[in-house]
């Protein structure tokens, strides 16, 4: 098998929400589907992957050592560790092989990936993509809470905020046909960090639409950031 590590299909345009894109005015919408239409497939140098069938039992014997950091079968209890369980395959192995290329920064896990094959890769996102999702996040702020979710389900058209449910679900799956991640469930403390790095740094690695998000985090300030990171934290 090869292919880039997320799959040539995230390439390419989406309307995998077509109802909720009907509610959106062309003037918000538009930037951030042009992100996504007009963007180029990563270098196939540095992500493209060759491997046999991907074996969950192997990726389970390698996960021992990421349990350490990411939690028995990826369900981590650090706050600032991403979860690993329940997450699509194809998104898993586009940022491993990110970090192994380092295109993602991160002294540790380009580390870790440097020591992985391609088959090591795609074992390891076989396993925790079967894995079932962790637990919410206990405890928070109700009224923050509240606030993401009319964010991330609605949006905002008079302030140019696309709901992210477009991209992501209602449920904070994602797609795994697209490329787009699931988010559910991560810490706030997490979320919150990756969404400014995401807003104030187009380059940042390990995302297959870095200039979409940027677009769409742009009218966003700090704490409808925390408002967000605290709903997906907790999604039903």
């Amino acid at each position: 098998m090869k292919g880039i590590a997320a799959g040539r299909q995230a390439h390419r345009p989406f309307f995998s929400r077509p109802l909720l894109w009907l509610g959106v005015p062309l003037a918000v919408a538009a930037p951030v589907l042009a992100a996504v239409t007009q963007q180029s497939a990563p270098r196939p140098g540095a992500l493209e992957l060759k491997y046999s069938a991907p074996s969950a039992a192997r990726g389970q014997a390698l996960a021992a050592s990421c349990q350490g950091c990411h939690g028995p079968r990826g369900v981590s209890s650090d706050p600032n560790t991403p979860r690993l369980a329940a997450q699509h395959a194809g998104y898993l192995r586009f940022q491993l092989a990110a970090f192994r290329a380092k295109l993602r920064p991160g002294t540790a896990m380009q580390n870790a990936a440097a020591r992985l094959t391609d088959q090591n890769i795609a074992d390891l996102a076989a396993y925790f993509a079967a894995q079932p999702l962790g637990p919410a996040w206990p405890g928070g702020n109700a009224g923050l809470r509240a606030q993401g979710e009319v964010l991330f389900q609605r949006g905002d058209a008079p302030r140019n905020i696309i709901a992210c449910a477009i991209c992501h679900g209602t449920d904070g799956r994602g797609n795994e046909r697209l490329g787009i991640a699931s988010v559910t469930h991560q810490s706030p403390d997490y979320t919150f960090a990756v969404l400014r790095k995401l807003k104030h740094a187009p380059s940042f690695g390990g995302i297959i639409y870095p200039e979409a998000m940027r677009i769409a985090l742009q009218p966003l300030n700090d704490d409808e950031l925390r408002a967000l990171a605290e709903y997906v934290s907790r999604m039903p």
